[in-house]
């Protein structure tokens, strides 16, 4: 046993050097005197006598000497360290606790011992000379070392040889259910039947043995047992890594449930451990560390970093930028990004210009469209002036990301003086850089800083596709902006004929030619005159000049989208919509590569582009409701058959939000309440403030200020706040309504629990969740029985006509004769009363 050998005496070993003479130039008489005392001392306490004596190892020199150099002292390794360090690898524990012992605090040249005598890899013996490090820092005394050392050496023993075992038969752990059946009452009742002696002589190896064949029971076993003041540290450090290893064999045997079941044992203990220990008790692995981080949520990891720099844990600067990674992508924790940055760059030797950190940087600067801007202390400016004045050196893709953060936040005129100073530190501004400037100038519909990068852009002759999609979906967002007089659910858009010029100069038509029913060649030789809603962009678009035909671009998939999605839009007839949308059905049944391109490259957007246009008119509300029916279908047996969802997706919130603002434009209240309910009952989707200001909009068209008001109410509960749409939508209510309804809201908000005495508004107790449960805690009641709801897309389709192509046809026949005989010259011969009679009909 390693125990009986690494007590022995080292008289194998040849003698350590003398003490200096007292001729030496350090020697004292007092020096000798107090060596001799402190060794009567420990000899009076029973100190044993095999082992090394204190005064064998040249204590008194110092560890440093003088070179005679003002520039810096020069550490230099003591002679008995030297001649330890020299000789060759141990060959056994008793060789290996003499060399620690005689080492004097410097255990690095046992590196290779621990390698070679119990097989640990090159890392692992690296955390094993920390470990050593920590069990005998604080100069103790030769005994007590001795006695630690002993312990630790046949931890070590026991450890590595399960170690080796499982990497080279690894076993089979038991399920998570035969561990749970041993509560952790039971195992502290076992644990406390033995007396204290016992406990601190078996606990090392009963939690060894526990995380070898049981490693789900290992947090239960911690929790049951563990207490810092006795147990030894390296007990807990290295079970983890026993778990780690464990995770990582059952990653390889392809056991993934495991390996998510023991992973979650590790950040389960560690957290345990970690929030009972003191201070600089316990320094993990930084791979075990790095597995609990990628567990835990944003706001956990917050706490767990907190927890460590509470305990002085040591950390790796590439474990502080990993966590500093984490902190960086979420809006609501860079300055949580910006603390662990100024650790790093207080380091000796990091350098924040490096690959690694400069990519953190990037993510510190960058916000996403779709989250909340940041608190004010992180702002992009100040996020950026800490980054400079810690040393950062701005490049392109920092300087990207934070002028794409001003553009998020409307501040284009910032965004510029970004691209100028791109300019000033000589670095060449890309197409990503144009696409950022292009799109800010979209969103915000800034025309003169549109006219400005579409110069720059023209002036390089570096248009793009995606810069050339940032420009089809500017002129698309600003004819949507446009004013007109609504005589049907939506307004036509009117971008189609400028987008489709457009589109010809740089793309080849053939791809966009195949969901056409026309000639697109004969729209685009037409010559209009130019109307009177012309804009900046469309007269930027029609001064570019066209490629060649052989240097015409492929379109993708994105620029499709925004092609088919803008001529949906310019239809007015119901009937050239049901045909394009069977057309496009038809391709996907044939299955197209393109048209499956687009269903697995953007998910419900083609859908929801045809259900939008469907819904502009009554007459194909029926056909539209039960396409969406059908597509839920659709998508559940696809997911059955391939495990995914790749060309038939489920309705999204945006293909829910259509459907009940389609519904909401024809006055469908009931309806609008309906597909609400569904959404959450059968979507499983909740609703965000556009669903919401769309249901307040419903309710104010009808006036039910009830429903409005509980709307409104509900939303606030929901965690959102009103905004202007919200405001505008409630301003249908006619003036009394809208000051009844503003009376009750105040009341509502002022009541101290409103779900203990309100009762349900809705009136539908079928529905457990979504509108139905969000607005049942009120005292407003809005009119509807439960009869009049209906509860499924069959039942509101069942509230519309069936969708009749012969009475379509018909109806566009005579718009067709009414429009030939409007525009016919004057004596052709058209009887005088034939206008007034086709009019007739048609009514």
């Amino acid at each position: 046993m390693i125990g009986d050998t690494a007590t022995t005496t080292c008289s194998d070993y040849p003698p350590p050097p003398a003490l200096p003479s007292p001729h030496h130039p350090r020697w004292t008489p007092e020096h000798s005197q107090s060596r001799g005392s402190d060794r009567n001392l420990n000899r009076d306490h029973g100190e044993d006598p095999s082992l090394p004596r204190e005064d064998e190892f040249p204590g008194s020199e110092s560890a440093a000497y003088w070179n005679d150099e003002f520039r810096k002292f020069v550490p230099r390794q003591p002679p008995v360290v030297e001649q330890l360090a020299s000789r060759p690898v141990a060959n056994n524990a008793r060789e290996l606790k003499a060399k620690i012992l005689g080492a004097q605090g410097n255990y690095l040249f046992c590196h290779k011992d621990l390698v070679a005598l119990y097989g640990l890899s090159h890392q692992e013996a690296r955390h094993a000379v920390g470990q050593l490090e920590r069990l005998l820092w604080g100069g103790l005394d030769l005994q007590v070392s001795a006695q630690r050392l002993d312990q630790y050496l046949l931890w070590k023993q026991d450890f590595a040889a399960i170690l080796n075992a499982h990497q080279n038969n690894p076993s089979q752990v038991e399920s998570e259910t035969a561990s749970r059946a041993r509560t952790p009452a039971a195992m502290k009742t076992a644990w406390r039947g033995l007396d204290g002696d016992k406990r601190e002589r078996y606990w090392p190896q009963i939690i060894l043995a526990v995380a070898h064949s049981d490693p789900f029971l290992t947090s239960t076993l911690v929790e049951s047992t563990f207490d810092p003041s006795w147990c030894p540290a390296y007990v807990i450090e290295d079970v983890l890594y026993l778990l780690l290893r464990q995770r990582q064999l059952a990653l390889q045997k392809g056991a993934r449930s495991d390996s998510s079941r023991i992973e979650q044992e590790i950040t389960v203990t560690a957290i345990f451990v970690l929030n009972k220990c003191p201070p600089r008790y316990l320094a993990l692995e930084q791979t075990v560390l790095l597995s609990i981080l990628q567990t835990l949520s944003a706001s956990r990891l917050s706490e767990f970093f907190e927890l460590l720099k509470a305990i002085e844990h040591p950390l790796h600067a590439n474990t502080l930028l990993h966590i500093a990674s984490r902190f960086a992508k979420s809006y609501d924790t860079k300055m949580n990004a910006l603390d662990v940055l100024g650790i790093l760059t207080e380091m000796p030797g990091f350098d924040l210009n490096t690959p690694a950190a400069a990519s953190v940087c990037t993510s510190l600067l960058t916000l996403s469209e779709n989250e909340p801007l940041p608190d004010e202390k992180a702002a992009p400016d100040l996020l950026f002036e800490f980054l400079i004045g810690r040393g950062f050196r701005p490049n392109l893709l920092g300087l990207s990301a934070l002028m794409r953060n001003f553009c998020i936040r409307g501040h284009l005129d910032t965004a510029w003086k970004i691209f100028e100073l791109m300019l000033q530190h000589g670095l060449e501004p890309d197409r990503h850089v144009y696409s950022i400037l292009l799109n800010g100038s979209k969103q915000n519909l800034d025309s003169a800083s549109f006219e400005s990068i579409f110069n720059i852009i023209s002036a390089r002759n570096d248009w793009s596709p995606v810069l050339l999609n940032d420009f089809l979906g500017l002129l698309f967002r600003e004819s949507e902006l446009q004013p007109e007089q609504r005589r049907r659910q939506r307004k036509a858009n009117n971008a189609w004929r400028h987008m489709l010029q457009l589109y010809s100069k740089f793309f080849d038509l053939a791809p966009l030619q195949k969901f056409t029913l026309f000639p697109l060649e004969n729209m685009i030789g037409l010559r209009r005159a130019r109307p009177s809603n012309s804009t900046t962009s469309i007269r930027l678009a029609e001064s570019l000049m066209p490629l060649p035909d052989s240097r015409l671009m492929q379109p993708d998939t994105t620029t499709l989208s925004l092609m088919i999605g803008a001529h949906m839009r310019s239809l007015i007839t119901s009937k050239y919509v049901i045909r394009y949308y069977n057309t496009f059905t038809n391709m996907v049944a044939r299955k197209h590569p393109i048209a499956l391109d687009l269903l697995a490259n953007h998910g419900t957007l083609m859908f929801d582009t045809f259900l939008r246009a469907l819904l502009q008119f009554k007459e194909t509300i029926n056909f539209a409701v039960n396409e969406v029916q059908k597509c839920i279908k659709a998508a559940r047996i696809e997911k059955e058959r391939l495990g995914c969802n790749k060309h038939h997706h489920p309705p999204s919130l945006h293909t829910w939000t259509i459907l009940l603002n389609g519904l909401k434009n024809h006055n469908d209240t009931r309806g609008v309440v309906a597909i609400f309910n569904m959404m959450t009952n059968i979507g499983g989707v909740q609703p965000n403030l556009v669903t919401w200001n769309a249901l307040i909009q419903a309710f104010a068209r009808t006036g039910n200020a009830n429903g409005a008001v509980k709307a409104i109410w509900s939303l606030e509960k929901a965690g959102f706040q009103p905004d202007e749409q919200t405001i505008k939508a409630f301003n249908m209510l006619s003036r009394p309504l809208k000051e009844q309804a503003i009376a009750k809201l105040e009341q509502i908000r002022k009541m101290p629990d409103v779900s203990a005495t309100a009762k349900a508004p809705l009136q539908d107790p079928a529905a457990k969740s979504g509108v139905s449960r969000a607005l049942s805690n009120g005292p407003v009641h809005v009119r509807y029985p439960k009869s009049d709801v209906p509860r499924s897309l069959k039942r509101v389709s069942k509230t519309y006509k069936k969708l009749d192509l012969r009475a379509i046809e018909s109806r566009s026949k005579l718009r067709r004769k009414q429009r030939e005989l409007r525009h016919s010259p004057i004596g052709s011969g058209v009887p005088i009363g034939s206008l007034a009679r086709l009019k007739g009909e048609a009514a």
